[in-house]
């Protein structure tokens, strides 16, 4: 009885379950069986859209194969074989359509694949098809008046279309026929194209890109429609010949020949750079070039007036280039004290960077040069330069050794070519002279400089106030140098005493140690001046240092002449006898070893310049007297020799 229920009850069980079942699949039924309806989801209904759309394009039935031959092409593991012969099914199914596939947003990377991976002629005839240079294409335009005047230049002006004449500037550059179809059909149009949004990275790659002699006829358009007529007047005819066409003159030479003509070219080039800043076009190398030549004809009051409240707040944009720092020189020359302080502040954090780039840095010794508020020049520019560029934030209690041996945070600054210069030209005074060999004097802080920088920072820089000439700054130059060179005496002589032997044998370190030396006079410099020596002395020939560091400062190439150079400038200088003497601590250290040093040509050279030192001189001559002989004897074939032995024999 028992069993029997157990039975019946499991067999009701199930069956109850069954029917649970399939009422549920019934009701399910209806959603899920597969029908005609389902497939039109809404994703499915776009995708028909969008081909629905595309098939009524121009030259759809051609696109549609293209982008799958483009889509092989462009893939990155494939062969030079299987990319010349998809390139060349390419380029046959475009032939003859690339200005109307060009133009379409989807389409045009077909067209800048065949520049890039198509052979010279495939190349050729698609440059040539894109810019209508078949002459009977071009009568039918100007015949029937409906054709496209110039379809490059239309190409430059649209979104996706103009990353195929990149394309075309990037990959025929070489091909000289291709350069002259590209720069004969961009003729007339760079005054529009070079500011417009679009236009301008065709413009900015065009001049990276090719040659200036070829795009010299372009530029000159952007000064006025007097110079495209004079570029196309002298257009060299003989594009096989090198080096024999002259070149077309800059703006300025041809202002300077033709001064009734700079009103209206300064005029017209304000027109331009208007329309360029109201499109924030600083960035561009080329618009920096134009800038840079607008300078170059403008008067100071022009760019007082015109160009400094512009470009005052994009500083830093322009820095990037020669021509760009150039213009920022200017402005900070010429601007008015609240112009200078918005440049100022834009190289906030950026000094060390600026100092260190092969341009920039004439930005930051104009500014240091022509700015009377030299409590806001430290605070803005050389405070960054107290904290090291890796510094890391340590805890508190950190270990004062590792202080004490921390690099000096000016160091990379001293050794650059660049940075160091702005060192130099604090600690020289502007009315120092040298004397040359010849008996001629010059200023002492332009041999630092060449001739470009002289230019650039070219001194007492003057406006026209009431038709006299003003000074556009009003502090003395002495007055300021001095105040800023406060700030950064900690600095200097702290690099000066850490890395000595490193400033020694560099060629810009040395210049800045012998400054230092001579404006900071202090028994911690000297001796580590000897210290280093007689330290390298100790590691000399040791295979573990690198080929400059095998010979002592005394035999170094550069470290001698150093040496050789602080004591000449303690000879010249009139120091009392109480005074520390670099030459007395020196000679107190190697008073020994005068004879070995005086055996080397280098070695002789520095004794040559230590016998000078009038406090030294007697001793050193008494020491050098036992060797006298053998310094006759080396005379023969030394230099140095023969130069220390005619300061021993000098009364």
């Amino acid at each position: 009885m028992t069993a029997k229920s157990f039975t019946e009850k499991g067999k009701h069980t199930p069956k109850h379950n069954s029917k649970h079942n399939d009422s549920n699949k019934k009701r399910k039924h209806p959603s899920s069986a597969p029908s005609s309806a389902s497939h039109e989801t809404p994703a499915n209904k776009k995708r028909a859209l969008k081909a629905e759309r595309q098939s009524h394009r121009r030259h759809a039935s051609t696109v549609r194969p293209a982008k799958e031959i483009w889509s092989a092409l462009r893939i990155k593991s494939n062969d030079a074989a299987t990319n010349t012969k998809l390139c060349t099914e390419l380029y046959g199914m475009l032939r003859g359509k690339m200005m109307e596939v060009a133009m379409q947003h989807d389409a045009s990377r077909m067209v800048q694949a065949v520049l890039q991976f198509g052979d010279g002629e495939e190349r050729l005839e698609t440059v040539r098809e894109l810019c209508c240079s078949n002459e009977d294409g071009n009568k039918e335009q100007s015949s029937g008046g409906g054709g496209v005047v110039n379809n490059l230049a239309e190409l430059c002006k649209i979104q996706y279309a103009h990353f195929v004449v990149l394309k075309m500037i990037k990959y025929c550059a070489r091909d000289e026929e291709c350069v002259r179809l590209i720069v004969k059909n961009l003729k007339k149009q760079m005054t529009k194209l070079a500011v417009h949004s679009v236009g301008s990275r065709v413009v900015e790659l065009l001049f990276a890109t090719f040659s200036a002699k070829s795009v010299a006829p372009l530029k000159l358009e952007l000064y006025g429609p007097q110079y495209a007529l004079f570029a196309t007047a002298n257009t060299p005819t003989d594009t096989t010949a090198k080096g024999n066409t002259p070149a077309l003159p800059s703006l300025a030479s041809f202002i300077e020949n033709n001064p009734d003509k700079r009103e209206s070219t300064v005029t017209h080039l304000q027109s331009i750079i208007q329309k360029g800043l109201d499109k924030s076009l600083t960035g561009f190398s080329y618009f920096h070039s134009l800038l840079s030549d607008y300078v170059s004809v403008a008067s100071p009051n022009d760019i007082r007036d015109f160009l400094c409240p512009a470009l005052a707040e994009h500083s830093l944009h322009l820095i990037s280039t020669r021509a760009g720092t150039r213009v920022v020189c200017d402005c900070a020359a010429y601007g008015t004290v609240k112009e200078r302080k918005k440049i100022l502040k834009c190289f906030k954090g950026y000094t060390r960077s600026s100092l260190l780039h092969r341009d920039a840095y004439l930005a930051i010794l104009r500014l240091m040069d022509v700015m009377d508020d030299t409590v806001l020049v430290n605070k803005m520019l050389l405070a960054e330069l107290h904290q090291n560029p890796d510094e890391k934030k340590t805890e508190d209690g950190g270990d004062d050794n590792e202080e004490e041996n921390e690099t000096s945070p000016i160091l990379d600054l001293c050794l650059s070519d660049t940075g160091s210069k702005m060192f130099l030209l604090l600690l020289i005074s502007k009315d120092d002279t040298v004397s040359s060999n010849n008996g001629k004097s010059t200023k002492k802080w332009l041999k630092n400089l060449d001739p470009y920088e002289i230019e650039v920072l070219h001194r007492n820089p003057c406006v026209i106030e009431n038709e006299e000439s003003v000074p556009t700054s009003k502090k003395e130059e002495e007055t300021r140098r001095s105040e800023l060179l406060v700030y950064l005496k900690e600095l200097l002589v702290g690099v000066c005493t850490k890395h000595t032997e490193e400033l020694m044998r560099s060629k810009t370190g040395s210049k800045i140690l012998l400054e230092v030396c001579a404006q900071f006079r202090s028994e911690e410099l000297f001796s580590a001046v000897v210290e280093a020596c007689i330290d390298s002395m100790k590691d000399e020939g040791s295979t573990e240092n690198s080929e400059s560091q095998k010979y002592s400062i005394l035999e170094d190439p550069i470290g001698h002449l150093t040496l050789k150079h602080l004591f000449l400038s303690e000879a010249k200088s009139d120091e009392d006898d109480d005074e520390e003497s670099l030459a007395r601590m020196f000679l107190s250290k190697f008073k020994n070893k005068l004879g070995d040093l005086a055996s080397t040509n280098r070695g002789a050279f520095v004794l040559s310049a230590l016998i000078q030192v009038p406090s030294v001189k007697k001793d050193v001559s008494t020491i050098l007297k036992g060797n006298k002989k053998d310094i006759a004897k080396f005379a023969k074939s030394a230099a140095g020799a023969k130069v220390l032995l005619e300061s021993m024999n000098a009364k």
